[in-house]
């Protein structure tokens, strides 16, 4: 595994991932969608919405399907999942989108919102970004909220490889050698819970201050449990909020020892990745921003290397 560009000299992870969340980084639950750029008509994109539903009929989704409007390349377009889709999609503006049209190859957004009009919905996307702590366990709850059920990863995984992918294919010409998985928080855990499990699924992972102190460090402890060779090869985005000076923060609580704030829990972290044979790393740091506004900020450094 190579490491490439690394924006900072030193390994800070986020203020998210050094302990309990900080009260600022919480989303507004009260925060709709309201009109956005995919109200507007734009020259390089055009939008449309896709509906999904899980399987056992359980969970349903939202896709805002952004196509650009340019005739597809040879090999496809490339195509970005992104999580949190209905925040991800407040976050866009017609600018980004007119400069991911002009480049070589430019993206489909596939936004993977649950199917309402939340900025985000914290008990379905706590239920579906978390992966299963005990696969003994009927049902598991969060370890922050007792009264979320966690744990759906895997089957929210089966969602969007056997259902979200081919509905997006079936829309436009992509290239299957080019699909991006992007997650914030929580989403950022399910981004490598797909890296340890299903390295093949996706060619590109960008985890964005991934919510590393979840569950004791499950997460961490997971890419270890499944380092080896990847079958194909894949490269993971690591892009990382925390303070304007570099300085690690500190915490206190009951997942400070696991804050990735810390050079032992940063080792950690290194050593799972550099045990991941074919994977290629690569860091961008977003200093002075907190955890929630590195949500949005991370958003076009990551279309923009798909995008090239």
């Amino acid at each position: 595994m190579r490491i490439v560009r690394l924006a900072a000299a030193a390994v800070v992870l986020t203020a998210a991932a050094m302990g309990m969340p900080l009260a600022s980084a919480q989303p507004n639950p009260t925060a709709r969608v309201g009109v956005t750029v995919a109200d507007a008509t734009l020259q390089g994109y055009r939008f449309e919405q896709l509906q999904i539903s899980s399987a056992d009929g359980q969970r349903h989704y939202r896709v805002h399907l952004a196509v650009p409007r340019a005739a597809p390349p040879a090999q496809g377009f490339p195509v970005a999942y992104l999580l949190d889709g209905n925040a991800a999609l407040m976050e866009l503006d017609a600018e980004l989108l007119q400069d991911l049209a002009a480049r070589t190859h430019p993206p489909v957004l596939a936004l993977i919102a649950h199917d309402n009009d939340l900025r985000i919905d914290g008990a379905a996307r706590t239920l579906d970004y978390t992966p299963r702590r005990s696969p003994g366990q009927a049902e598991e709850f969060d370890v922050m909220n007792a009264q979320r059920r966690s744990g759906g990863a895997d089957a929210f995984l089966d969602v969007i490889e056997n259902q979200v992918k081919p509905a997006v294919a079936g829309k436009v010409a992509v290239d299957p050698a080019r699909q991006m998985l992007w997650g914030h928080s929580y989403g950022g855990v399910f981004v490598l819970h797909a890296l340890a499990t299903r390295p093949t699924v996706f060619s590109n992972y960008v985890a964005v201050d991934p919510s590393l102190w979840w569950a004791e460090g499950f997460i961490v402890d997971e890419l270890a449990k499944h380092a080896g060779q990847l079958a194909k090869p894949a490269t993971l985005l690591l892009i990382q909020g925390g303070p304007a000076d570099g300085k690690p923060v500190e915490r206190r609580g009951p997942h400070a020892a696991r804050g990735a704030g810390n050079a032992q829990a940063a080792a950690q972290l290194d050593a799972a990745l550099h045990a991941i044979g074919g994977l290629e790393v690569e860091r961008q740091r977003l200093p002075g921003l907190s955890h929630g506004q590195t949500l949005g900020a991370a958003i076009a450094p990551a279309l923009r290397s798909l995008a090239d």
